[in-house]
């Protein structure tokens, strides 16, 4: 939790590294009751370009929206790989296929997580004429997010990876938060359960529910972020979760197994 911005100042002060309620914001009430300014070191490394060439040299680079580039930390099922400095309104296909060398073993791409697991999937097909963007992912139902990008081949088991992803929602939560210390036990229960071949078709609904419950109600958005990697992979994907509730298993069972990154 020490990533969210008042959990970091919290445990710099020597306590448990807890969100805080705003308002007051931090830079009314942050570090020691002090007015504290938090920024990621990809936006102070931006300052610093801005300071000393000026904004219009800043604004050469980048879409007229989205000036600029970003810092893509992509992983997964990828055959390069590593941190990439984009230009936004990149395009995306290219990024994948030629900047970082393609999906790994030249095995087909099945869906890319944007920006770190909390923003939701996008297909093969979705990302196919996107570029990277904020206004164009927003608009295609996602978020660059952190740029921690998550490549995804053909023949991954979404039932697997989404019981991963809750696996560690559950473990990072504080715990401070009702909805959240309690909503991320409940899915991550549910979905070993599924994969346990005890699952319930009403379970799916109830995972949905319980993500939808969580969003907003917590002081960081921990919940709201385990729930938006929940829908969004049950909205692409739901039909694997039924197969395996029906048959108690994956549909990639005995199949070549997919692919891992080195």
């Amino acid at each position: 939790m020490c990533g969210e911005a008042s959990g970091l100042l919290t445990s710099i002060e020597g306590k448990r590294g807890y969100p805080r309620n705003r308002p007051p914001r931090l830079t009314v009430r942050g570090l020691y009751q002090r007015p504290t300014v938090v920024n990621n070191v990809e936006t102070l490394s931006n300052v610093v370009g801005i300071i000393a060439n000026g904004a219009e040299a800043f604004r050469t680079v980048g879409t007229t929206k989205n000036p600029g580039t970003r810092l893509i930390s992509i992983s997964g099922h990828i055959a390069r790989p590593g941190v990439y400095e984009v230009e936004i309104g990149y395009p995306w296909a290219k990024f994948i296929d030629e900047d970082c060398g393609g999906v790994l073993h030249g095995q087909k791409l099945k869906c890319v997580i944007p920006g770190g697991i909390s923003t939701k999937v996008l297909t093969a097909a979705e990302i196919k004429d996107l570029v990277l963007d904020p206004t164009a992912v927003e608009a295609a139902g996602s978020s660059l997010g952190s740029g921690g990008m998550i490549v995804v081949a053909e023949g991954t088991c979404m039932v697997r990876l989404l019981q991963v992803m809750l696996r560690f929602y559950h473990h990072e939560s504080c715990g401070q938060c009702t909805p959240c210390r309690e909503g991320m036990g409940w899915l991550h229960r549910i979905i070993d359960r599924i994969v346990a071949g005890e699952g319930r078709p009403e379970d799916l609904d109830r995972m949905i529910g319980i993500s939808r419950l969580n969003d907003g109600t917590t002081i960081c958005g921990m919940g709201d972020a385990a729930g938006y990697a929940t829908v969004g992979i049950l909205a692409k994907y739901r039909d694997e979760f039924d197969y395996w509730i029906e048959h108690k298993r994956s549909r990639f069972d005995g199949n070549l197994e997919c692919p891992r990154s080195s």
